[in-house]
C-alpha cells in the first residue's frame, strides 16, 4: 500500500507539473499577442521554447522540476544551445542552418524577457545570436564586383539575357525559383514594378525596378526574347533558353558561373549571392530594415537581420 501511495503521488505530481508547463506556454503566447508580435512569432516561439523545457526536464531530473523556472540558470540554457547547435535536422538530412539556430535563440530570449517581466525569475537570461563569421554560405559581392559581371556580358542575344539575369537576381533581389517563374506580363513597366507571384512563402509581392533594370528588361523583352521564342513551344515565361523553352535552374547557374570565371578572381559564388549582395548594399545605403524585408519577401525581420552582420564584412 505504501509503494502504491508513492507511485500515485508521483503520478499526480507529474500531471500537475505538466499542466503548469502547458499553462506557462499559453501565458507566454498571450503575452506575445498583447505586445503585438507577428503571427509567425506568436505561433512559433512557444513551440520553440517547448524543446528547451523538455530538454531541461531531462537534464535537471535530480531537481524538483524545470517548470519551477527559478531553477533555470544561464549555464543550463547555454548547455541546451550547445546541444541544439549540434543536433540533427528533423526535416532533412544534415545539421541545422545558422538562421534556424538564431530563430531558436530569439525565441528563448523572448521567453526569458517574459519571465523577467512577469516576476517569474529575478534576473533575465540572454543568449547571443551567432555572428556573421559563422555564415560561410552568405557570400556578398562588392559593388565593383557586380559592375564587373555586367561589363563581362557579351554583346549578343545571350549576353543581353545575362544582363537581364543580373538585373532580376541582383537588381530585384529575387530567389532562383521566383525569377524562373516570371512571365512577361509580370513586368509592369508603366508602374515600374515587378510582380512576383510564385514565392517561397506564398506571399506575392511587388518589387520596384530601377531605371537600369527597366532598360535591361525592355531590351530583352522587345528585341531578344522574340528571337528566342518558338511558336511551336508557346510559353509566357520571361526567361527562355536558346531552344525557346523556359530557362532551367541548371542553365541559369551555368550562365552565372561562366560570367564569374571571366572575372579577376574567377570564383563561382552561386546565384543566391546576388540576392545577399543587393540586400547588403541597400542596408549600407541607409534603406531601413522593414523596407529591405519587403523587397526580399521576408515574412519576419529575423531573416533580414542577418544582412546587418554581413554589412560589416563588405569593404
Amino acid at each position: 500500500m505504501e509503494g502504491r501511495g508513492k507511485n500515485l503521488g508521483s503520478k499526480n505530481e507529474a500531471n500537475a507539473l505538466e499542466i503548469k508547463k502547458k499553462l506557462l506556454a499559453v501565458q507566454f503566447k498571450e503575452w506575445l499577442e498583447i505586445l503585438g508580435y507577428s503571427h509567425h512569432t506568436v505561433y512559433g516561439a512557444p513551440r520553440q521554447v517547448e524543446e528547451l523545457l523538455i530538454w531541461l526536464d531531462d537534464r535537471l531530473a535530480d531537481k524538483t522540476s524545470i517548470t519551477q523556472v527559478t531553477q533555470i540558470t544561464q549555464n543550463d540554457v547555454e548547455a541546451f544551445l550547445e546541444y541544439f547547435k549540434n543536433r540533427p535536422n528533423k526535416r532533412r538530412s544534415g545539421g541545422l542552418s545558422i538562421a534556424h539556430i538564431n530563430k531558436q535563440i530569439e525565441a528563448i530570449n523572448l521567453f526569458f524577457t517574459y519571465l523577467k517581466t512577469t516576476g517569474e525569475v529575478p534576473t533575465k537570461i540572454k543568449l547571443k545570436r551567432l555572428q556573421s563569421k559563422e555564415l560561410p554560405n552568405h557570400k556578398v559581392l562588392s559593388r565593383d564586383e557586380i559592375e564587373e559581371l555586367y561589363a563581362l556580358t557579351e554583346v549578343n542575344l545571350l549576353g543581353q539575357r545575362d544582363r537581364t539575369i543580373l538585373s532580376l537576381y541582383y537588381g530585384c533581389g529575387l530567389r532562383k525559383s521566383e525569377g524562373l517563374s516570371l512571365e512577361v506580363s509580370d513586368v509592369l513597366f508603366e508602374r515600374k514594378l515587378l510582380y512576383v507571384r510564385k514565392t517561397k512563402n506564398r506571399h506575392e509581392r511587388y518589387v520596384p525596378m530601377t531605371s537600369r533594370v527597366m532598360e535591361e528588361l525592355e531590351d530583352y523583352i522587345y528585341y531578344v526574347r522574340p528571337l528566342l521564342y518558338d511558336d511551336n513551344k508557346s510559353t509566357e515565361r520571361l526567361l527562355l533558353s536558346e531552344r525557346g523553352l523556359p530557362l532551367s535552374g541548371e542553365s541559369l547557374a551555368c550562365r552565372l558561373k561562366l560570367l564569374q570565371t571571366r572575372t579577376k578572381k574567377g570564383q563561382a559564388t552561386g546565384l543566391h549571392s546576388l540576392r545577399h549582395s543587393i540586400a547588403t548594399h541597400l542596408l549600407e545605403a541607409g534603406v531601413d530594415m522593414d523596407n529591405v524585408a519587403l523587397f526580399l519577401g521576408h515574412r519576419t525581420l529575423d531573416s533580414t537581420q542577418v544582412y546587418t552582420h554581413l554589412m560589416k564584412e563588405v569593404g
